[in-house]
């Protein structure tokens, strides 16, 4: 087990290094170009199967209201939106169709119009594996999400809210066990 996690650590950290170091150096307050706002929801399967949403799509699907902290403003913000496990859902490959694939060596990329990327893992998810929970957000305090794109990727158990992702287009299933 530990052979493996080193495996996948060292196989990941280059391309989340990648990844991540552009959000990371805007974070800390390094010039970061805006995105424009989503329009759009792609997602995409681990077999390769995709579906885009619209605003008037995601609304029509069952909604949780979740309440949290914003660890930049500190202030309390309530979202409502879908979970990404249900949107995953949609593009989830057959029962049966191809090679069986663990939860355990796939993860989700969340990408956003300004070409921030973070990587979710499929625990990250799944509230039957942790405690809070993973939406995508379409309004915050009872308002249709605006500035922030029609789409917004929030984590509630995360301390600071560098996962959320505003202005969010896609949702990406990848194997890494496969790398």
């Amino acid at each position: 087990m530990k052979r493996l996690l080193f495996a996948l650590s060292a196989a990941l950290l280059p391309a989340v290094c990648v990844t991540l170091l552009p959000a990371q150096m805007a974070h800390e307050g390094m010039k970061h170009e805006a995105g424009v706002p989503s329009k759009t929801l792609a997602l995409t399967g681990l077999d390769g199967s995709t579906r885009t949403l619209s605003a008037d799509d995601l609304k029509a699907l069952p909604h949780v209201s979740v309440a949290v902290t914003n660890g930049h403003t500190h202030q309390q913000e309530t979202y409502s939106g879908v979970p990404v496990k249900d949107l995953l859902a949609l593009v989830a490959s057959k029962p049966g169709a191809g090679p069986h694939v663990s939860p355990r060596t796939t993860v989700v990329i969340a990408g956003a119009t300004d070409h921030f990327q973070v990587v979710l893992t499929m625990c990250d998810t799944d509230p039957g594996c942790r405690s809070g929970q993973a939406i995508v957000a379409d309004a915050e305090d009872g308002k249709p999400l605006t500035a922030d794109g029609a789409f917004k990727l929030i984590l509630t158990e995360d301390k600071m809210p560098g996962r959320w992702t505003r202005n969010l287009d896609s949702l990406t299933e990848k194997n890494v066990g496969a790398m």
